[in-house]
């Protein structure tokens, strides 16, 4: 009887590769032999994915290498409805003979065992057993191995490749092909793919085939006949060092004990350490406060306060309710070898202390860190060992790297000064219940204030195959116009956009739920070519109207115009409503006109957990009930950002925002903004409407004049801003010390037109092309950055972009904006990151100053003065 989970796995069509894109994922190509040469009845309905081939001869570094891509494909196999994942070995050695590719099986399952969390010798331990599976990424998985050491009578051969692959099949996978219902495989069909073998001269062994135990079909025998192989008896698998071939690596300069024992084992001998000590408490909270007192000026760099009030808040707050316990170190004791500046203060500590230095000398080849780097993966490795036999709370685990920074604050330069006092601002909203993840967190080289979230059910950056996407730099708003038009006859054509709600999958068509605003279509894709599409993506399509079987209406899909997939099966959907904003002569004038070009108003917290906005400094406070900070907003720019990305096309927002810079002549620490952001406009749109928005308010008949900044500066100083010379003497007669600082033209235009020369703009001008930064969130670079200034009289009234949509970008931008940011601590843009990666609609957005617009409405006409006359005498006087 054939293998019904071989044949599956084996039989995968050649035109199906799927999931093999353009970044060289082509193991599954390399297999295509094989797959063509099945003679599997479910061959046409397999799909398989493949990554790069791993050329050197050390199988257990390949299955450590193996435990990304395959997470990020088990997370997406239901979905996408892919079967299997293929592994390719190049070195001839690991299938030279039925021997090596038993123990090539081996080493790579250990490895990726061990990558994955688990120790090779739990993961494999009852491999013999009857009901036992190999379990990885959380998910089950039948394996099969092809190699050169099988010849061409056996199904198991490569077909002159000399590679030898491991094919990977969820059994999920399976399941979903064994018949249309998932039910097993009839007696008949098994008997079929049998004989088709037989016929091919590939004669399947029914007898092993048909018994129970799993593992003994992972490696086929050389013949039908022979004695099974069972391959994970083939030596001991329970560290590293037996799956190199029983040889202990060397430990890294400085590692743990001189001798490089191996983490597993430093786990057992502290284990054993720890049970001798008698019992004890942790005082965590207490050796928190004790250490935080470098903060208070002991330091050699300077803290201020509101930074360490904050600071002092994140650690309160870990969730330090206890109780630890107390042990004595292991890491303490003088015949354990550690760098000096990973040895511990104190003989005694919590579990989480040894835990925490012997994952970090694992991990650290050089400097201990954090004055050195350290290997991600091997730490995440180290702390799942560690931690799961030494016992590891997160919390206590924070503490303690909290302790191991606070000690290092008052020595560290001014570079290493910043940069812990960020870290220690992290730790204080860790957002994270792994410890492992934790640790690779925090030892990261990029801040994990600003970090792309990493989705939790798919690849982020791998696009979807088959998909018709526009570019991030694509300002072309969706087609929204359709929306405001009836319901389409059959066969009428409509263009629409909007985000996907729900996916379903019916007889070879793919169903949508597309939504906009308060509208929702369903669209049916037929497939050809195929678009997968997920809940939250961002999608644009060409249809006909038309009806189902049931009579429920549907867009039939002509051509998709662009998608987006989201980098998470969900979008940010949180509820808005209209709110009134404060009242005054302004804000009168422009909520009547708002409306009327289709605004709808929001309202947002003016207190935030988080602040976005430059290098701005928020007023801070303290939420008593889960002692959390609180911010007062900066912008309202991300709120409104995020009702676009909910499906609302047009929104806008008055409010305060508040600033606590630092007290420079009488500016307002409060004061307050229009922001407003539309989907169906382009920027020049946008700027065009913001302009006669701003002329109807202060009834000003003038028409706005397009501009460079080239053009306005020479308009209003005589130099051109590429003439350095005119430059240099302009900023000898007006400018002050700041010019002198700078020998960049475009910086020294810029700071002059900032200090003297935009005051003496006529006329209403929309002024783009601008040298210098702008905000990481407006697409583009320096003078192709998408925005443009709105003056009225030398007064810069607005400002007028296009959004950055990318959010690989965007984190790039932030992170380079937060390295010179002059505070700190505060700044957290993960949850800005995080809304942009769900998928933002190309928009365009104005904030708006009115204050400085109110300071430009024209004084009422005096009234005339009204007179009386006295009781006693005819003359008048003037009454106000």
């Amino acid at each position: 009887m054939p293998d019904r989970r071989t044949a599956t796995a084996r039989g995968a069509t050649a035109g199906e590769a799927a999931g093999r894109d353009a970044e060289g994922r082509d193991a599954a190509v390399r297999f295509r032999a094989v797959q063509e040469a099945a003679e599997c009845t479910f061959a046409r309905r397999s799909r398989l994915v493949g990554m790069p081939a791993h050329d050197g001869p050390d199988a257990y570094a390949a299955g450590r290498a193996v435990v990304p891509e395959l997470r990020r494909f088990a997370a997406r196999a239901a979905a996408d409805r892919l079967d299997g994942f293929v592994v390719e070995l190049t070195d001839p050695a690991h299938g030279a003979t039925v021997a090596a590719v038993a123990r090539t099986t081996r080493l790579l399952l250990a490895g990726l065992l061990a990558a994955d969390g688990d120790e090779a010798a739990a993961g494999l331990d009852g491999a013999g057993g009857e009901h036992w599976w190999f379990r990885a990424c959380g998910t089950r998985w039948f394996v099969l191995a092809f190699a050169p050491a099988y010849g061409p009578d056996s199904p198991r051969h490569t077909f002159g490749s000399p590679s030898t692959f491991l094919l990977l099949q969820p059994v999920e996978a399976f399941d979903r092909h064994a018949t249309p219902r998932g039910t097993v495989i009839p007696q008949a069909v098994r008997e079929d793919v049998r004989d088709r073998y037989a016929a091919g001269g590939r004669p399947y062994d029914a007898a092993l085939a048909a018994q129970e135990v799993e593992a003994l079909k992972f490696v086929w025998p050389a013949a039908p006949g022979d004695a099974p192989v069972a391959w994970w008896h083939e030596g001991p698998l329970a560290t590293p060092a037996a799956a190199s071939g029983g040889v202990a690596p060397e430990a890294p300069a400085g590692g743990v004990g001189g001798a490089a024992r191996p983490v597993a084992e430093e786990a057992a001998a502290a284990a054993l350490h720890h049970a001798a000590s008698p019992p004890a408490a942790w005082d965590a909270f207490g050796a928190l406060l004790e250490a935080a007192g470098v903060l208070g000026g002991a330091a050699g760099q300077p803290v201020d306060r509101e930074t360490v009030r904050g600071l002092v808040g994140g650690l309160a707050g870990l969730g330090l309710d206890g109780p630890f316990r107390r042990v004595g170190l292991y890491t303490a004791r003088p015949d354990v070898v550690l760098p000096d500046g990973l040895r511990p203060a104190a003989p005694h500590g919590a579990p989480e202390e040894d835990v925490f230095r012997l994952a970090l000398a694992a991990a650290c080849p050089g400097e201990p860190w954090p004055a050195g780097p350290a290997d991600g993966a091997v730490l995440a490795d180290a702390v799942r060992v560690l931690g799961g036999r030494l016992g590891c709370r997160v919390p206590a685990l924070a503490a303690v790297a909290a302790l191991h920074l606070l000690r290092g604050l008052a020595s560290a330069d001014a570079a290493g000064h910043r940069r812990i006092l960020r870290r220690l601002a992290w730790l204080g909203d860790p957002r994270t219940s792994d410890a492992a993840e934790l640790m690779r967190r925090l030892t990261g080289p990029d801040d994990p204030l600003v970090r792309l979230p990493e989705p939790a059910s798919a690849a982020p950056a791998a696009p979807v195959p088959g998909a018709v996407r526009g570019t991030d730099d694509d300002e072309e708003p969706l087609p929204l116009a359709d929306w405001r038009r009836p319901p389409p006859a059959p066969g009428e054509e409509r263009r629409l956009g909007g985000r996907v709600r729900a996916v379903r999958r019916h007889r070879g068509r793919t169903f949508a739920d597309l939504s906009w605003a308060e509208e929702t279509v369903q669209l049916a894709l037929d497939g050809r070519p195929p678009v997968r599409v997920r809940p939250g993506d961002l999608l644009a399509v060409r249809g006909r109207g038309g009806r189902t079987r049931t009579g429920a209406p549907v867009l039939f899909v002509d051509e998709v115009l662009r998608h987006r997939p989201a980098r998470s099966p969900r979008s940010a959907l949180r509820g808005a409503a209209p709110a009134p904003a404060p009242s005054t002569p302004v804000v009168h004038g422009l909520r009547p006109r708002l409306a009327a070009l289709g605004f709808l108003e929001m309202s947002s917290p003016v207190l935030a957990p988080g602040f976005y906005g430059g290098s701005s400094r928020p007023f801070t406070t303290r939420q008593a009930a889960g002692s959390r900070p609180l911010y007062l907003r900066v912008t309202t720019e991300l709120d409104l950002v995020r009702r676009i990305a909910e499906g609302r096309t047009r929104v806008y927002e008055i409010g305060p925002s508040f600033r606590n810079e630092a007290l420079r002549g009488g500016a307002a620490k409060e004061f307050p903004m229009l922001e407003a952001y539309a989907a169906d406009l382009r920027m020049e749109a946008m700027a065009d409407l913001v302009a006669g928005l701003v002329a109807d308010v202060l009834d000003d008949p003038r028409p706005a004049r397009w501009t460079t900044f080239d053009e306005a500066f020479a308009e209003t100083s005589g130099v051109r801003p590429d003439d350095a010379a005119g430059l240099r003497r302009l900023a000898d007669r007006h400018g002050g010390t700041g010019m002198a600082r700078t020998t960049d033209p475009e910086a020294l235009a810029q700071r002059l037109w900032r200090a003297t020369f935009r005051y003496r703009m006529r006329g209403v001008a929309l002024v783009h092309r601008i040298p210098g930064p702008a905000s990481p969130f407006i697409a583009g670079e320096g003078r192709d950055a998408r925005r443009v200034w709105l003056s009225v009289d030398g007064v810069e009234l607005a400002e007028v972009s296009a959004n950055e949509r990318d959010p690989d970008r965007l984190a790039r931008r932030l992170a380079a904006q937060f390295r010179h940011d002059p505070h700190p601590v505060h700044r957290d843009y993960r949850d800005v990151l995080e809304a942009f990666a769900d998928g933002v609609p190309p928009c365009v957005g104005v904030g708006l100053g009115l204050t400085r617009l109110a300071g430009l409405l024209r004084p009422p006409a005096p009234r005339p003065a009204r007179t009386r006359l006295r009781p006693d005498t005819p003359e008048e006087y003037p009454q106000p």
